[in-house]
């Protein structure tokens, strides 16, 4: 067990045990790690502080079901991810459609790099935000989180066949967007 392992463990048995004050030390820790994920999975700016808030409460209305064999991390992460996921779900089924930011551009030596840049990356986020959350959830933790198949199988409770299929059938499913809506952007 790592020291960060055991830090969050002693933290979340000081909270279970009635210190409600040594939360703070969870949230100053992982805060950053919410928002990613709520940024990651298409959550605005204008909704980022709410949608954090919301984890964090849910995170001590829950606390005394993480189980101490994984590392808290994967737990947060886990619900975090399903949090925000639940929030895009009844966002849509209120009429609006939840949107990655376009301001995102990736940066590039000159003008018509960075502009081409950008171009593609508003491109790649707009394609990932119309795939089914299943194949985008599992894209993300391994290509933009950096897990590896078994790490993201852990992470998500899935065996990792589950992780392989939905990973081909995503990188399909975004070439396929990608493909009909800019087929000059990324032409191989």
């Amino acid at each position: 067990m790592d020291d960060r392992t055991a830090q969050d463990q002693r933290v979340v048995g000081e909270v279970l045990q009635g210190n409600h004050d040594a939360f703070a030390q969870i949230v100053g820790r992982y805060q950053k790690l919410v928002a990613s994920v709520a940024w990651r999975y298409g959550v605005g700016r204008e909704e980022m502080e709410d949608v954090v808030s919301e984890v964090f409460f849910k995170v001590y209305r829950n606390l005394n079901q993480y189980r101490p064999d994984h590392p808290f991390s994967t737990w947060l992460y886990r619900l975090a991810a399903n949090h925000v996921m639940d929030h895009g779900r009844r966002k849509k089924r209120e009429g609006s459609r939840t949107e990655l930011p376009d301001d995102l551009g990736d940066p590039a030596p000159g003008p018509s790099e960075r502009a081409e840049a950008g171009e593609r990356a508003t491109a790649l986020r707009r394609a990932l935000a119309e795939l089914k959350p299943r194949y985008r959830e599992v894209l993300f933790l391994v290509y933009i989180e950096g897990l590896q198949v078994g790490e993201a199988a852990h992470t998500l409770g899935l065996p990792e066949g589950t992780i392989k299929s939905r990973l081909l059938r995503g990188r399909a499913a975004l070439r396929g967007v990608l493909d009909r809506r800019h087929p000059a952007l990324f032409a191989s």
